[in-house]
């Protein structure tokens, strides 16, 4: 039983990063417009920003394009995760918990994705949660860094004896 969630928690994991890839392409223009205002600081009504922004074209294509390059690795690790479990899923604890690994890096990318850029860097350092534009992406980004960090504990931790 273990084994089964484990594997739909990585397609679950996986399914995150695809859709955030596909939206994102899918609104191109509006996903480097959000960037353009959140690193060039052009929506700040209550602190000043106390770093340099980001008023480069070229850095904001550049910063998106982190972002999706984060993102369809989460999507790549956790499916190539989904694969490896799902060819091992009656195979012995120890090649199973081996199979999981591509799967754990994914919910570590998606952490450092969604927490780290999201959070750290956008919320601390840019002070996304200021902006009109920032409140839901700092709401989103928090749930899926937080999710994707449960969903590693799981991977680790659950014991993979059942078969």
């Amino acid at each position: 039983m273990l084994r089964t969630l484990k594997i739909v928690a990585a397609v679950f994991v996986a399914l995150l990063g695809v859709l955030h890839v596909f939206g994102n392409l899918a609104n191109l223009q509006a996903a480097l417009g959000f960037v353009a205002v959140v690193t060039s600081a052009a929506d700040q009504p209550f602190y000043a920003p106390y770093g340099p922004p980001i008023s480069s074209n070229a850095l904001h294509v550049a910063v998106l394009a982190m972002i999706l390059a984060g993102e369809v690795a989460v999507a790549a690790l956790a499916s190539a995760g989904v694969y490896g479990m799902l060819k091992s899923r009656l195979a012995a604890p120890d090649v199973f918990a081996g199979a999981t690994r591509p799967a754990v890096a994914a919910c570590a990318v998606g952490m450092l994705v969604w927490f780290g850029l999201f959070i750290v860097i956008g919320e601390g350092y840019f002070m996304l949660w200021q902006s009109q534009a920032g409140a839901g992406p700092i709401a989103g980004a928090m749930r899926y860094g937080t999710v994707c960090g449960f969903f590693m504990l799981f991977l680790l931790l659950a014991p993979d004896t059942d078969r």
